[in-house]
């Protein structure tokens, strides 16, 4: 992360963060974590999630299933927005205007938007542990590799706000607003509120 890009036209390319939610690492919150990611022609195929206070080890592998610690987990999730439970690291991220607008849209819709997990909300959703959709703008790629593969493997749906893949060359164009959702129901909704109208790419 703090090393800049080394040959992003490779066809294999690692995407490291060591320490994903820094601001929760400084002030003692322990829902940090490592974020370790490998692309393979800029596709994330292999993501970890590595939670070390609570010894929490997530792994994705493209096609197979994800796993918590060496256990196979599955995404659970609700069938409507409107009982969904939704997760961003804070409010603060979103810009001014139609991203905090849209963002505002998917607040008052969902049962209860719940802040300050960092990389960790993702893991609780595709654990199926209670958390439903993760919605967060102004990410790195650094960010969210890792968690594309986790999300996918364990059953749930990870995109940009307008339903594109995340991947290394549409970063520029996804702008580093993602959402993640348990399946691919709560997604089609999700996206008709965060994607449909957009002015801009």
């Amino acid at each position: 992360e703090e090393d800049g890009q080394v040959r992003t036209d490779a066809e294999y390319v690692w995407v490291l963060d060591p320490i994903d939610g820094t601001k929760s690492f400084i002030t003692g919150k322990p829902l940090f974590g490592t974020l370790i990611a490998c692309l393979k022609n800029g596709e994330p195929i292999i993501g970890v999630i590595d939670q070390c206070v609570l010894n929490e080890r997530w792994l994705g592998v493209v096609g197979k299933v994800t796993t918590l610690n060496g256990k196979p987990i599955t995404t659970a999730g609700c069938s409507e927005l409107k009982e969904s439970m939704m997760y961003a690291t804070t409010p603060h991220m979103f810009a001014e205007g139609e991203e905090s607008d849209k963002f505002k849209q998917m607040c008052h819709v969902v049962k209860r938007p719940l802040y300050g997990a960092d990389c960790y909300a993702y893991a609780i959703v595709a654990s199926g542990f209670g958390a439903d959709i993760v919605v967060e703008a102004d990410l790195g790629l650094y960010d969210y590799c890792a968690l594309v593969p986790v999300l996918e493997g364990a059953g749930g749906v990870m995109t940009d706000w307008c339903g594109r893949r995340l991947t290394l060359s549409n970063h520029e164009t996804s702008k580093g607003r993602v959402i993640a959702c348990a399946n691919a129901g709560l997604h089609k909704e999700a996206i008709a509120i965060l994607g449909k109208s957009w002015t801009r790419p």
